[in-house]
């Protein structure tokens, strides 16, 4: 590719990638002389003004002849330096001399739209290693040196120009922050960053900037500021809309506040005062723990009346601390939550809990939010999710005191009571009206008893009542007292005896097909359910089951607070898992009539009549715990053949499963392609990897491992690895007990791929070789062939190249046996891939090249981001860099598109390399640090590799 130039730095050349010594510093300064004027003669004097100024020697000419000569025998003929009448003249390709390219591409990015621009941009400021000429110093070069400073000033100015308007203002900002304080009398460059501040939240950030700045100019120009940073003055005065084009989301994510609230003058003026004195997190605590005491809702109330205090937005997370059916919610998925609130790329949400809790306290620095964080488990779980600004107030609602919180982090608890008499009553008056409570006193009287208080049995009371506004409310307390003498004790606490019995009044104005539904739901896994599994649970067509859940939702069973996902509060999840489902058909009365002690059994009997014969119906003979193992057979069978679906479109390589048909009354969904397959995935993820552990735990062990083999794609891409090594883990312990010896493979194998990823290779290989025994038992061909690509991942991280290149040959004639064009492009690009790292890469080629075909063929997306970064790898090797580049970025941008975070990351850093074996030291640089970033926020252990390197060499 003939010789490359580089003065935008030291100077320098490369032939093919390879350094050329230059010579001497005179020597140098020639060529740079030269250089500057490539394809144009320069005159002897002026050669010798630009190389000695006005000293040169006594025999300039000679010596500049005797540089001159030694230049041309360095150079090839076809970039050799000429000689004519006008002086002499180095021939060279411009864009092989990097200062020509940089002014190149910048004329390329001013005639170009705003996102191809912010590219050429890049590319132009890549070009810079240094100061230009960093190594010589003549009058000459000095004045040359400052006005090429002053073009990358102007570039970067211009760059940031095309990035603001592409509304980048929150990754920009560091940049102009530091650029800013090195020129702070440049006016466009101040703009630019109080822009950016402005854009960001920071408002009055921005303003102080302007008049500090304004001030500086007064002080040592003695000017004021100049029309353009006026005029951007007044328009963040009147807040302009068009300023900000882009605006930072702002989230709004508390739930609706609560419809009737009564009482609690004590504790909302202690907020009031808690928050006015020091916005410190707050904690509402129940003595006791006692559940339904209105926690919830005393912060709702409390956060929807103080909304003008956060104008930057509110976060909301239900920690599901309590919940009977399933675990805490981790913090990580809460932080996870959160960033996704506040608008952050998923490709760039780290990994690891620590890297996203300390991006979530950088985007919430400095502004005023609100952070609700509902039904906490315990300190840890908090912990994570507390933001590092005092800008920020943070209420905690917990069944414990947390008292972790209160001393670590001078958080102020309310311990929050049942009512007090009074405070009941007047909720109730809020919740009936003052007339129908006066109507009957001695009966509100027996009903307030009965509901002890207790906010959540009020609200059902007061929702049964008014559904039946012609009842009276002594027909109502009677049937409250005759239920709760046999019903035990909810709690422990005496105020929560008759709760049970005011759940069920809500529970039987149920029609019968909404009444098995909620009892279903008692059974289902997860922290929520969406519309569609919810039907596959009750064995329903979508339609039919939205309008069951609207009906329990009407009825205050179920809340709906994000679009299509529903979920129950814990004490009613419990409450339906304790209802019996039907045996015996019988008659129900009509649902209009009053509740009787005997309207239960009749009501659970009419839900037989009704659903008998119906493919999901188990039959009335049928006992409630096998209608219940049936209905999460449904739910299982839900997520099993979906997840099957939409792992097998992320990863087009993979073999399909032979699964069981679904259960009857299933209805799995269907991804239609990529990027819904990844946005169901990234819904569905949590309530997945329950769907594991609640498989494993019943004993389902099939479907445990089922689950695990079709979340492994999606997990690995988002670097989830301690959730894929926990899924695969907790369905090998079912499947060892149950001597399932398919099941024990695959587990085997996915566990070993997440071990892989940690950096724990001697433990993957222990299980892959596991799994390649069973796989071989078992005569797996496709099981077997991926269990010898992990190990062949592992042998060239161990650096035995010759053995990786062994498992991947096996595993390539395995699917080449089987017609599997997919898997043989897979292990194709793998043997390409290792011969380049033994060096062999003219014989990488063909591997790698056939790979890419094939991948393209198929339309793999990431099977051709693959095979590109092997392909790169090898023309880079042999200094093909021009080819190698244009690979390595469509590689990058394919493992965007798909959502593969580290293979993003590894051929950053492959990229990085090329440019420094092309000596571009700056793009080298420049490119490492992008990819520490991915590398840092997954937590990946090559971080530390690639920071060391950068280290050593600043």
């Amino acid at each position: 590719m003939g010789v490359e130039f580089g003065i935008l730095g030291e100077v320098s050349a490369w032939a093919d990638g390879r350094p050329i010594n230059l010579g001497p510093a005179r020597q140098r300064c020639v060529l740079a002389a030269l250089l500057v004027d490539a394809n144009h003669p320069v005159s002897l004097d002026q050669l010798t003004d630009r190389v000695w100024g006005d000293t040169p020697p006594q025999r300039a000419a000679g010596t500049l002849h005797s540089y001159l000569s030694r230049l041309r025998s360095i150079l090839s003929p076809s970039d050799g330096i000429h000689r004519s009448a006008a002086g002499y003249l180095l021939r060279v390709r411009e864009e092989a001399v990097d200062l020509h390219r940089f002014r190149a591409l910048l004329a390329r990015a001013r005639a170009s739209d705003d996102r191809e621009a912010a590219r050429l941009y890049g590319v132009a400021l890549g070009l810079w290693r240094g100061e230009p000429f960093a190594d010589l110093d003549t009058p000459w070069l000095a004045a040359l040196r400052h006005t090429l400073q002053t073009e990358h000033l102007s570039a970067r100015l211009d760059h940031h120009d095309v990035q603001l308007r592409l509304g980048r203002h929150a990754e920009l900002l560091p940049e102009l922050a530091v650029l800013a304080d090195r020129h702070p009398l440049d006016e466009r460059l101040v703009g630019q960053l109080i822009l950016a501040l402005y854009r960001n939240g920071r408002q009055a950030e921005a303003l102080d900037r302007y008049e500090r700045t304004r001030r500086r100019l007064a002080d040592e120009l003695g000017a004021d500021p100049g029309p353009d940073l006026r005029r951007l003055h007044l328009r963040m005065l009147t807040a302009e809309t068009a300023l900000t084009p882009r605006p930072v989301p702002v989230p709004r994510q508390l739930p609706p506040p609560p419809p009737s609230f009564a009482g609690r003058s004590r504790e909302l003026a202690a907020l009031d005062r808690i928050m006015a004195a020091s916005g410190n997190t707050v904690v509402i605590s129940a003595i006791g723990g006692t559940g339904g005491v209105g926690k919830t809702w005393l912060a709702l109330h409390w956060a929807h009346g103080n909304l003008p205090r956060f104008p930057d937005g509110q976060l909301y997370v239900n920690l599901h601390g309590f919940d009977p059916s399933d675990a805490p919610m981790p913090p990580e998925t809460a932080v996870r939550g959160f960033l996704d609130a506040l608008g952050v790329d998923a490709a760039a949400v780290p990994v690891g809990l620590e890297a996203q809790a300390a991006l979530y306290r950088s985007l919430v620095a400095g502004k005023r939010m609100l952070i609700v964080l509902d039904n906490a488990r315990d300190t840890d779980q908090v912990t994570p999710l507390l933001p590092g600004s005092p800008s920020c107030a943070v209420l905690v609602t917990s069944r414990r005191q947390l008292p972790g919180l209160i001393t670590g982090h001078g958080a102020r608890p309310i311990p929050l009571d049942a009512f007090d008499p009074e405070e009941a009553r007047q909720a109730i008056i809020g919740l009936l009206g003052a007339e129908r409570v006066r109507a009957e006193p001695d009966a509100v009287a027996d009903l307030l008893d009965r509901c002890g208080g207790l906010p959540l049995a009020l609200g059902i009371v007061a929702a049964r009542a008014r559904m039946h506004p012609g009842f009276p409310l002594a027909v109502l307390a009677g049937q409250l007292r005759e239920d709760s003498s046999r019903l035990d004790l909810l709690d422990a606490g005496e105020r929560t005896a008759s709760l049970r019995a005011v759940f069920s009044w809500s529970y039987r104005a149920l029609t019968p097909p909404a009444a098995r539904l909620f009892r279903l739901l008692g059974s289902a896994f997860g922290p929520d359910l969406g519309g569609a599994a919810a039907a596959s649970l009750a064995g329903l067509t979508g339609g039919g089951v939205r309008a069951l859940l609207g009906e329990l939702v009407r009825a205050h069973l179920v809340t709906e607070n994000v679009a299509d996902r529903f979920t129950m509060h814990d004490l009613l999840r419990a409450y339906a898992a304790e209802q019996n489902l039907p045996t015996t058909p019988t008659t129900s009365a009509p649902p209009s009539t009053p509740a009787s002690p005997s309207d239960l059994r009749d009501h659970d009997t009419a839900d037989t009549a009704t659903y008998a014969g119906h493919a999901a119906f188990d039959g009335p003979s049928s006992s409630s715990s096998d209608q219940r193992r049936a209905a999460t057979f449904r739910l299982l069978d839900h997520y099993l053949h979906t997840a099957h679906a939409a792992a097998l479109i992320i990863n087009r390589s993979r073999q399909p499963l032979t699964l069981d048909e679904p259960q009857p009354g299933t209805s799995p969904e269907n991804p239609a392609d990529h990027d819904q397959a990844m946005e169901w995935f990234a819904t569905e993820h949590p309530t997945l990897m329950a769907a594991v552990r609640h498989a494993a735990d019943t004993g389902l062990g099939t479907r445990a491992w089922q689950i695990g083999w079709t979340l492994s794609d999606y997990l690995d891409r988002q670097g989830r690895w301690l959730d894929l090594l926990a899924a695969h883990s907790a369905a090998l312990a079912v499947a060892r007990r149950q001597a399932d010896r398919f099941g024990e493979a695959q587990s085997h194998a996915g566990a070993g791929r997440a071990l892989i990823r940690l950096g724990r290779l001697d433990d993957a290989r222990a299980y892959l070789e596991r799994a390649i025994a069973l796989f071989t038992e078992l005569g797996d061909r496709d099981g077997r062939t991926r269990a010898h690509l992990g190990l062949g991942f592992i042998h060239q991280k161990q650096d035995r190249p010759r053995a990786a290149l062994e498992q991947f040959h096996q595993a390539l004639a395995l699917h080449r046996e089987a017609g599997n064009e997919a898997g043989a492009a897979l292990f194709l690009n793998s043997i390409g891939y290792q011969l380049v790292l033994l060096g062999e890469y003219e014989e990488a080629i063909p591997y790698c090249q056939e790979a890419l075909d094939l991948h393209a063929k198929l339309s793999y997306r990431h099977g051709q981001a693959s095979a590109g970064d092997s392909l790169a790898y090898a023309y880079h090797h042999l200094g093909r860099f021009a080819e190698a580049a244009e690979l390595y970025r469509r590689s990058i941008g394919l493992f965007q598109e798909v959502g593969d975070r580290w293979h993003e990351a590894d051929t950053t850093v492959h990229l990085g390399e090329m440019y420094d074996a092309a000596g571009d030291r700056a793009a080298a640089l420049d490119t490492f640090r992008r990819a520490l970033e991915l590398l840092e926020q997954l937590n990946h252990p090559d971080a530390d590799r690639l920071r060391a390197r950068l280290a050593s060499n600043p």
